[in-house]
């Protein structure tokens, strides 16, 4: 299931026609067959009920069984905001006894528990973003929340559940910062390049130019990137630093090509272990100098050390997948990496 609904979203996320689909579009081309992948028989109105009446209103779909309402399904094109709706449908949901409820544009998916107490904004518990997210962490997601199996069994409930009570919340948010903050170091949007060039004006007195600006982010922009302090054994905290003079230099920005051309030649994913060893093959002349050699963090040798680093230079410029979509111990391209011209 989750090979196919990763593929299904990758598709969406490529189709340029998207963001113009009106709400009949969305429906026949996102909704329902992406319901039909979650095991959702989309042809038997009694499990997939259109437009439920829920005192003489109406809710785009009911995904039912045993003649109960399970999930209520509430539609919107792909450009709508979704802000003006939710309060309509958690009602509906809350007057019908529905555990789960969900506000789409086909794009952003929002997941409310309506039983819950509070104001109707605080029982959302959850984003799917299937253009911000990738892929495979997005099929994960719908399985685990949406998929008939999960939903009959209960899991999905129980999962929803544990999110709202904040289980999962803490420790995606820990991961989340991170790269979030990575993400606006290396991908600098306005109004953070805004934000610095106010403060270094109240600090100096003078306002940097946007160049300027620019250009100190890319200078400095492997020490300000935060990686994780372990990945299978291997603990990183800060970038490699340059070897003594006499040495040769084979910087992040060199591996980061080998360490693709290597992932391309096992068809774009490998383990960890291979990776490196076919790296140290290509440097050996270079990686067998004392210097290399010598054990940095956690016991690892410096060139593993390099590689490892360069490897995550490499995902965070979004060429390589994160660990939860490609497993522990193995690399992975995206679809970025194997398209990059070497």
């Amino acid at each position: 299931m989750i090979e196919r609904l990763t593929a299904f979203i990758q598709d969406l996320k490529a189709n340029p026609k998207l963001s113009g689909f009106d709400e009949a579009a969305t429906k026949q081309a996102i909704i329902l067959p992406l319901l039909q992948l979650l095991g959702w028989n989309t042809s038997n109105i009694d499990e997939v009920t259109p437009e439920f009446s829920v005192e003489k209103k109406r809710v785009d779909y009911s995904l039912r069984l045993s003649n109960t309402n399970e999930v209520f399904l509430e539609v919107k094109k792909t450009g709508e905001d979704l802000e003006n709706y939710q309060e309509q449908l958690l009602d509906y949901s809350f007057r019908q006894g529905v555990d789960l409820a969900i506000l789409t544009n086909g794009k952003t998916w929002w997941l409310y528990l309506p039983m819950k107490k509070g104001e109707w904004k605080t029982r959302k518990f959850y984003t799917i973003d299937i253009i911000q997210q990738e892929p495979n962490d997005v099929a994960r997601k719908f399985i685990g929340l949406l998929s008939k199996a999960k939903v009959q069994t209960g899991e999905a409930f129980q999962h929803a559940e544990s999110i709202y009570d904040g289980k999962l919340k803490k420790k995606v948010l820990e991961e989340t910062l991170p790269e979030a903050w990575n993400k606006l170091i290396s991908e600098p949007d306005a109004s953070f390049i805004d934000l610095l060039s106010e403060t270094t004006e109240k600090l100096c007195g003078f306002r940097p130019e946007l160049d300027e600006v620019t250009r100190f982010l890319r200078r400095y922009e492997g020490r300000f990137l935060l990686l994780p302090e372990a990945e299978e054994g291997d603990f990183i905290k800060k970038p490699p630093i340059s070897p003594p003079e006499g040495i040769k230099k084979i910087s992040q920005d060199d591996l980061i090509p080998h360490i693709i051309k290597v992932l391309r030649k096992y068809g774009g994913r490998a383990r960890k272990d291979q990776v490196e060893k076919e790296i140290h093959q290509m440097f050996e002349s270079v990686f067998k100098d004392p210097w290399y050699q010598e054990t940095v963090a956690n016991n690892v040798p410096r060139w593993q050390h390099n590689i490892a680093w360069a490897k995550e230079r490499a995902k965070h410029g979004g060429l390589i997948k994160r660990p939860d979509d490609s497993g522990r111990g193995y690399w992975e391209l995206t679809e970025s990496g194997k398209k990059l011209s070497l």
